[in-house]
């Protein structure tokens, strides 16, 4: 489990909408838009770029899952 600074982190993305499980994602460098997604990082950078987001931030959006485990 993260600890709550990384999950609080201004740098790290905030979780991607369901709909893109398994793919990459590129956020805006605010992170309040996704600006491309598909299944290939490369790709997905490329489109970013292509879209006038040079400094996107790439996120690969997992499946997120019940916690199996003790504290």
């Amino acid at each position: 489990m993260p600890s709550r600074e990384a999950i609080n982190d201004p740098c790290r993305p905030r979780a991607a909408p369901a709909e893109y499980v398994g793919q990459w994602v590129a956020w805006n460098k605010e992170q309040t838009e996704i600006v491309a997604h598909g299944a290939e990082m490369a790709e997905v950078h490329k489109a970013a770029i292509a879209a006038g987001h040079q400094d996107a931030i790439l996120q690969k959006v997992r499946r997120s899952g019940p916690f199996i485990g003790a504290i």
